[in-house]
């Protein structure tokens, strides 16, 4: 378990993704806080608390596993556009997240995080989105009760960040939920600066 003591489930059909979280999350794996598996998300919701899903500002669930979310719980695509416009006045920026219940059980949360306005590469600096999307969802997690979560690659879809880039982002932004809220800003910029 992390020291949030949530149990991360990543999973995803990329097996270079697969392959990327497993190096950059080995200690993490070995120590039983992290669990990477080749395959759908859907298949591990029964064995979840939230599920972690990155989209754009709009809220628009329409393409990839967003998609596959919103068919599988045809009523949190409203969920979701209706915490964009409370919370959000109809927009929700990149590195917010945002909480809806999905109405099942025992995955009762889905926990979305735009990296992107709209559908586009993240390309040109932008990629570092990834990082702040995973983040806030994990930030998230932590202010529910939620014991363990499953997330996919976050950016590697509309976004095409490259499979070894997102698994280093993501575990960025991982170990950044982990530090002390006091960790030095210089500390904090080295995990984004990582190759």
């Amino acid at each position: 378990m992390s020291s949030q003591g949530v149990q991360l489930v990543l999973v995803d059909l990329d097996v270079d993704l697969v392959s990327a979280w497993r190096d950059v999350f080995a200690a993490e794996i070995d120590g039983g806080a992290v669990d990477v598996r080749h395959g759908s998300l859907l298949d591990v919701l029964p064995e979840v608390d939230a599920v972690l899903t990155a989209g754009n500002s709009y809220g628009q669930m329409d393409g990839g596993v967003d998609r596959a979310l919103a068919e599988y719980w045809p009523d949190v695509q409203r969920s979701v556009w209706a915490a964009v416009a409370d919370e959000f006045h109809g927009y929700q920026p990149v590195g917010t997240a945002s909480v809806v219940p999905t109405g099942d059980d025992p995955c009762r949360w889905l926990v979305y995080a735009p990296t992107m306005r709209v559908p586009m590469p993240l390309a040109g600096g932008l990629e570092t989105a990834v990082h702040d999307a995973f983040w806030a969802a994990l930030l998230a997690v932590g202010r529910h009760p939620i014991d363990r979560v499953a997330a996919p690659g976050f950016g590697t879809g509309y976004g095409r960040v490259h499979p070894a880039r997102a698994a280093r982002l993501m575990a960025a932004g991982y170990t950044m939920w982990q530090l002390p809220a006091s960790t030095r800003i210089s500390h904090r910029e080295e995990l984004l600066r990582a190759p």
